[in-house]
């Protein structure tokens, strides 16, 4: 007996609503991307070819830091409020003291092992600052943007995505008036900049939970905010956080590798590559909702976006090669290689989380995705660590085999594990970048 195939149905065909969310997590993305960009152009023009290797090693080992502790990201703020809405608990009060004990932990820890290994660490006195406002600005604008989602108010949460990578353009603005120079102080106070921005979203954009009522208050008392953080953690959302976390070494193990090495130089010149090089995956992550939602997996609407991607990148290779020296200076001239590499590679790699954002609808399939995520990046992470020190253009090759490796692993996983139908689960996890996706509706409310 043949299986049944389902029907096709036209893109045209699309729900409007899901059109009109796609098209505000694009201007989301975008708005986002071009402060990410602009402030990756600050700091280079800022900060030497070494110093800016400096940088780059505090923001990629702070970041995951940030990655460890969020809980899932904005989706787990999505679940966790919607659980403890039915169990009359405040989940903002207990996410933001897990912000607090998390941000000082990772302070002590930091100035523990950094400033007594690391020799341009030195003096060790902004780095608890750096870390404390680098994970706590990460974990304040994870709640604020899962809680747009939650409410609905999409319109906002563009606002909250452009502001939410500003921290770099405010902090060089402000090293320059302090007579700040060095790769340590423009960090802390790019991140302690973004901590105070994101705390005043938080304070503006979100909407007022609802109130609870007396006898929920009394009967959940003190301990309130401790059975927020189990539900969070324990309903599900485990897999989840595990699975954002192989994801994102998988894409910074390269950078961690020669951060490892000591190629200060060659991580400096490699990082402005890869930031410009990871333009091309912002159109797959705001046009997931399109891949992930309504009729998951639809082949008409994935060629589409493989076939948009694919011009994307033809179009933007060019003009990426030539354009790092002229705005980034003569000093990252040495990018232009590992430019040429990263572009396409970052393609290939946006197409695997394409294909793993469908996949990522099956719960139980998201520990074997996990286990996909960190081998590749294993891969990686050997070979840079083995022809990094070659320069910018042999780790960029190293990188595209790394991306490779998780690409055609992931294609092949999903082709030889779908012949059967799967059941859709409660909430759909999303892409870095993308907005988050609670069900297989679109998101109600207002879009204000």
């Amino acid at each position: 007996m043949t299986r049944r195939e389902p029907p096709r149905v036209p893109v045209s065909r699309i729900p409007s609503p899901l059109r009109g969310e796609a098209s505000l997590a694009v201007l989301g993305v975008v708005g986002g991307a071009t402060t990410a960009l602009l402030g990756s152009l600050l700091v280079a023009r800022f900060l030497t070819p070494i110093e800016r290797g400096h940088y780059a090693s505090i923001v990629v080992f702070s970041t995951l830091a940030l990655t460890c502790l969020e809980m899932g990201g904005e989706v787990g703020v999505v679940r966790g409020l919607a659980d403890t809405r039915g169990e009359g608990m405040s989940f903002a009060a207990g996410y933001l003291a897990w912000t607090l004990l998390a941000s000082a932990s990772v302070a002590v820890a930091a100035f523990a092992v950094c400033h007594w290994v690391i020799s341009w660490m030195r003096p060790g006195w902004p780095l608890p600052l750096c870390a404390t406002a680098a994970v706590y600005g990460g974990l304040v604008f994870r709640l604020t943007a899962g809680t747009l989602v939650s409410a609905g108010l999409l319109r906002r949460l563009i606002t909250a995505r452009t502001l939410g990578n500003c921290g770099p353009v405010l902090g060089c603005l402000l090293c320059v008036p302090l007579g700040l120079t060095s790769a340590l102080e423009v960090a802390t106070v790019s991140f302690v900049a973004q901590a105070v921005v994101n705390s005043f979203l938080l304070l503006r954009l979100t909407c007022p939970g609802r109130p609870r009522s007396a006898s929920a208050r009394r009967g959940r008392g003190r301990a309130a905010w401790h059975r927020n953080l189990s539900l969070v953690w324990c309903r599900g959302n485990v897999d989840l956080h595990v699975l954002n976390g192989s994801t994102y070494v998988l894409q910074r193990s390269d950078q961690m590798a020669l951060s490892v090495l000591g190629a200060d130089r060659t991580l400096g010149t490699y990082a402005i590559a890869t930031n410009v090089s990871e333009v091309v995956s912002y159109l797959p992550a705001a046009l997931f909702p399109l891949v992930s939602r309504g009729r998951p997996g639809h082949p008409v609407e994935l060629r589409r976006i493989l076939v948009l991607l694919a011009v994307c990148v033809g179009a933007f290779t060019p003009l990426a090669y030539f354009g790092v020296p002229l705005l980034y200076g003569e000093a990252y001239r040495a990018a232009q290689p590992a430019v040429l590499l990263l572009v396409p590679a970052t393609a290939v790699l946006a197409v695997g989380r394409l294909f793993q954002g469908v996949e990522l609808r099956d719960a139980g399939r998201r520990r074997r995705l996990a286990v996909i995520a960190v081998a590749a990046a294993a891969t990686e992470f050997a070979a840079v660590s083995l022809f990094g020190k070659a320069g910018p253009g042999a780790a960029a090759l190293a990188c595209a085999a790394g991306y490779a490796v998780f690409t055609v692993w992931i294609a092949l996983s999903r082709t030889t594990t779908s012949r059967r139908a799967r059941p859709v689960r409660g909430t759909a996890p999303v892409q870095a970048g993308a907005a988050p996706l609670t069900g297989t509706d679109v998101v109600e409310g207002r879009q204000d």
